[in-house]
C-alpha cells in the first residue's frame, strides 16, 4: 500500500493538459448573516456527473462534514438552464446530473454557518458581525473518481467590503474585496482554511534562517490582536525548536490561524501548512489564558509532521469518500500528546513569571493528572475495550454522550497515548545511560522529508523497525500491552519510569483541586449539579446518578464549601446526608465515606533520576549557550 500510494504522489500538482480542473467562486459577503455560497464550473468527463460533497474530512477521524448544514444545491448548463439531479441512493454525500452532450456543468451550493456539532466544530465555517472563518470542504463538491491530489482548483473568493483574509494559501491578484488565489490541488485547498474580517494582523515568527513562519489573528476587538514580546518570542522559539526536534523544517511556510472571539466555539484542527484555532477572545491578554493557548498552538503546529505529513497508511486516501483506517490514532495523536507538550515546554510556552516552563508542563494537563487521572484510573470500560478499538471507533467516541462517561471508554488514545510515548521515551534513555531518546526517533520517524511527496504514510510495523535499530528492546510486546491489551486499571508505569509517582494528599495540590471528584468519585459544579460519577466510588456505590442536583449537605442549603467541609468532616462523621432534587422528585441520601479530603499529586521520586526534566529541557542552540531557569535544577 505505501509503494502503490508513494507512486500516486509523485505526480501531485504537475498541472498537466489531462489533469482535471475546477474554476471556483466563493462568496463570503453574507458571513455576517451566516451564509457561504459557492460557484463552481466542472468539467464533464462522460454523459452523466456525479459529484461527492467531501465527507471524511483530515483531522476530525470521522465522516464528520456537516452536510445537513448544505442549503442549496444547483445544477446548471453552460447557458443556465437547471438540470435536475438525484441523489445516489447508498450514498448521501454523492449527487448524480444528466450531462450529455456538455461541456461542463456550473454547480452552485449554499451553506448556513455556525450550526456545527462536537464532531464538526473543527472543520465548520462560521460568521459574525466582524470576522469569519471559511472551511472550502463545507461549500465545495468534487468529480467522482477524480484523486484530490490530481484536481486543481482556481480559486477566486469575494469577502464583505472592508474585510482583509489571512490563511496558507497564496493570493494572485486582489481588487477590493476580491481575491484570486495561486492554483492548488483540490487536497490543498480543503486543507488550507481562511481567516477573514474586520480586524486582522499578521506577525511574523521566523527564526534567523529558517523558512517563513507567521502568526494571523483575528478578533472583534482590536485590542485582542495585541501580542506581548515575550508571548512573540515564545513563539519564534516554537518554531527554532520544531526544527531542532525534527531534524529539519519544510520548505514552504506556514501560518498559525488564531481566532480570538467570545462567538466562536474553541477550535483546534491540524493542517499541512497552517493551523486553525479559535479561542475566547482574551486568549492572549493574561498568562494564564495564554498558556492554554501557547499549549494549544503547540499540540496543532506538531501535527505537521505527526499526522499531516507522515500519516497512517490507513489514513492516507486519494479522495475523501472512503473510510479510513483510524487504527494507528495512537501514533497520530498520542504520540501529538508528546510532542505538543515538550515542544510547548522547551519554547517556553509554559512559563509564566510566577512558574518555570517546567513547573508549567506538570501543572498542565500533559496526562490529565487530577479528575481526568481518577477517570482514566478506574474506568471500567478498558476492561472490554483495549486502547487501539477507541482509535478505530474514534468518531463514535468523539460523539459519545455525555452521561457516564467514566463507565465507557473516550478518546483515550489521546492520553495514554501520550502516557505511551513518555514511556518509551524513558526506556529508551535510562537503558541507554541518555544516549539514545525519543529525539533519535523522532528525526529518524518524522523527520525525512520529500517536497515531491504531500505526505509520507507509514504501518506500524515502521515504528517497530526504527525502535528495534535504536536500541534492543521487546518493543512489540510494550505496544501491544499498552495498545491492544485489556486492563482493570490505568499502567502507570510510564511515570514511574520518569522519577515521579502519584499519590493522595489531603490538601489541595497544582494538580487536584477538585475535592469531590478524588474523594467522593463524583464531579459536582458550582449548582450542585453532578456532572460525573466514578465508578466504584462511594457515589457510585450510594446509587446516585449523573444529573441529580445535591441541594443540601448535611441539614445546610448545598454549595461547594459546604460539601467539602463535609468531606473534611467525614473521618468522624464517617457519613455525609445530601438532600438531592431527581427529577421532580426530593431523595435523602446517606452516604457512607470516612475517607476525609483527598487529593492526587504528583511526587519527585528522588531516588531516581528526573528523566522528564531531561525531556523538556530547550534544545535551540541560544538556549544551550545562555541558559535560563525554563527548566530548574
Amino acid at each position: 500500500m505505501i509503494q502503490w500510494f508513494g507512486i500516486l504522489l509523485l505526480g501531485v500538482g504537475t498541472g498537466s493538459a489531462s489533469t482535471p480542473s475546477l474554476r471556483v467562486v466563493v462568496d463570503a459577503t453574507d458571513l455576517p448573516r451566516g451564509l457561504l455560497t459557492a460557484t463552481m464550473t466542472v468539467p464533464v468527463v462522460s454523459g452523466r456527473m456525479d459529484l461527492f460533497y467531501p465527507e471524511w474530512i483530515e483531522g476530525v477521524h470521522g465522516p464528520n462534514n456537516p452536510i445537513q448544514n448544505l442549503a442549496g444545491l444547483e445544477v446548471k448548463d453552460p447557458d443556465g438552464a437547471i438540470i435536475p439531479w438525484k441523489r445516489h441512493p447508498d450514498d448521501l454525500f454523492r449527487f448524480q446530473a444528466e450531462a450529455k452532450n456538455l461541456p461542463n456543468l456550473e454547480v452552485q451550493t449554499t451553506y448556513v454557518c455556525n450550526s456545527g456539532g462536537e464532531t464538526s466544530t473543527g472543520i465548520d465555517s462560521y460568521g459574525t458581525s466582524q470576522l469569519g472563518i471559511v472551511c472550502w470542504n463545507t461549500c465545495l463538491l468534487y468529480p467522482v473518481g477524480s484523486s484530490i491530489y490530481d484536481l486543481t482548483v482556481d480559486l477566486t473568493l469575494k469577502l464583505p467590503p472592508g474585510w482583509s483574509w489571512a490563511s496558507a494559501l497564496e493570493a494572485r491578484n486582489q481588487a477590493n474585496n476580491e481575491v484570486t488565489f495561486q492554483t492548488v490541488s483540490f487536497q490543498q485547498l480543503m486543507d488550507s482554511p481562511l481567516i477573514c474580517g474586520e480586524n486582522v494582523r499578521i506577525i511574523d515568527i521566523t527564526p534567523p534562517g529558517r523558512p517563513n513562519h507567521k502568526l494571523a489573528l483575528v478578533s472583534e476587538s482590536k485590542q485582542a490582536l495585541r501580542l506581548e514580546d515575550e508571548m512573540r518570542r515564545k513563539l519564534t522559539h516554537l518554531v527554532e525548536e520544531s526544527c531542532q526536534l525534527f531534524g529539519a523544517d519544510h520548505d514552504y511556510p506556514y501560518t498559525f490561524l488564531l481566532a480570538l472571539s467570545d462567538h466562536l466555539p474553541f477550535i483546534g484542527l491540524e493542517h499541512t501548512r497552517s493551523s486553525l484555532n479559535a479561542v475566547a477572545e482574551n486568549g492572549l491578554e493574561d498568562e494564564e489564558t495564554a498558556l492554554k493557548t501557547g499549549q494549544l498552538i503547540a499540540h496543532e503546529f506538531a501535527h505537521r509532521w505527526s499526522g499531516k505529513y507522515h500519516r497512517p497508511a490507513g489514513m492516507a486516501r486519494d479522495n475523501y469518500n472512503t473510510p479510513k483506517d483510524t487504527r494507528l490514532l495512537w501514533v497520530y495523536e498520542g504520540l501529538d500528546q508528546y510532542l505538543g507538550v515538550v515542544l510547548a515546554a522547551r519554547s517556553g510556552l509554559f512559563a509564566t513569571k510566577k512558574q518555570s516552563a517546567f513547573e508549567g508542563a506538570l501543572k498542565g494537563s500533559w496526562m490529565g493528572i487530577g479528575p481526568t487521572t481518577v477517570r482514566l484510573m478506574r474506568q471500567k470500560g478498558r476492561r472490554f475495550m483495549n486502547l487501539e478499538d477507541t482509535a478505530a471507533s474514534s468518531y463514535v467516541r468523539r460523539g459519545a454522550g455525555q452521561h457516564w462517561t467514566a463507565l465507557r471508554r473516550s478518546q483515550d488514545y489521546y492520553q495514554e497515548g501520550g502516557l505511551l510515548w513518555f514511556e518509551i521515551d524513558a526506556i529508551l534513555r535510562s537503558e541507554s545511560d541518555g544516549r539514545i531518546s525519543l529525539d533519535t526517533f523522532i528525526r529518524k520517524f518524522l523527520g525525512p522529508y520529500d517536497p515531491e511527496k504531500p505526505l509520507i504514510p507509514f504501518e506500524e510495523s515502521d515504528i517497530l523497525r526504527i525502535l528495534d535499530e535504536l536500541h534492543p528492546f521487546d518493543w512489540k510486546s510494550l505496544i501491544d500491552q499498552r495498545v491492544r491489551g485489556y486492563e482493570k486499571e490505568l499502567s502507570l508505569h510510564a511515570l514511574s519510569r520518569l522519577g515521579y509517582r502519584l499519590e493522595y494528599s489531603p490538601k489541595p495540590t497544582d494538580f487536584d483541586k477538585d475535592v469531590s471528584t478524588t474523594s467522593l468519585g463524583m464531579r459536582v459544579n458550582e449548582k450542585g449539579s453532578i456532572q460525573t460519577i466514578i465508578p466504584g466510588g462511594a457515589a457510585d456505590l450510594a446509587q446516585l446518578a449523573e444529573g441529580d442536583e445535591i441541594v443540601g449537605v448535611n441539614n445546610k442549603k448545598f454549595s461547594r464549601n459546604r460539601l467539602r467541609d463535609a468531606i473534611a468532616e467525614s473521618p468522624v462523621d464517617r457519613r455525609i446526608e445530601l438532600l438531592l432534587l431527581k427529577g421532580d422528585l426530593f431523595k435523602t441520601v446517606d452516604l457512607p465515606y470516612d475517607g476525609g479530603p483527598k487529593y492526587i499529586d504528583l511526587i519527585r521520586k528522588e531516588s531516581e533520576p528526573n528523566l522528564l526534566k531531561d525531556i523538556l529541557k530547550p534544545k535551540r542552540p541560544d538556549a544551550q549557550s545562555n541558559p535560563s531557569p525554563i527548566v530548574p535544577e
